[in-house]
């Protein structure tokens, strides 16, 4: 199941929990999801070993930490604002 179908699914449950809900909002909302873009994150794995780092631990935390810097700016950063987050000796 997609995300696209379990925020859909989510939607329904609401709706029919709350038949107060204008039933013209909630055909916006799904119209909504189903054309919406979903944010890509810039920086994978591969890119990491580009930039010295090893597969492991260290990779996958510096991975999720950047992710965490780039949901917290709206999904949105510069490749070359990332790569200042680079510095393989952090501890993260």
């Amino acid at each position: 199941m997609s995300n696209r179908e379990q925020v859909n699914d989510l939607l329904l449950f609401g709706f029919c929990l709350n038949n107060k809900i204008n039933k013209y909002s909630f055909e916006e909302l799904i119209e909504y999801v189903q054309s919406c873009k979903i944010p890509e994150f810039p920086i994978s794995g591969d890119y990491l070993k580009m930039h010295g780092f090893k597969t492991g631990l260290t990779l996958g935390k510096k991975l999720k930490f950047l992710e965490e810097k780039w949901i917290n700016n709206n999904f949105s950063m510069d490749k070359e604002i990332l790569k200042t987050f680079l510095d393989k000796s952090a501890d993260y």
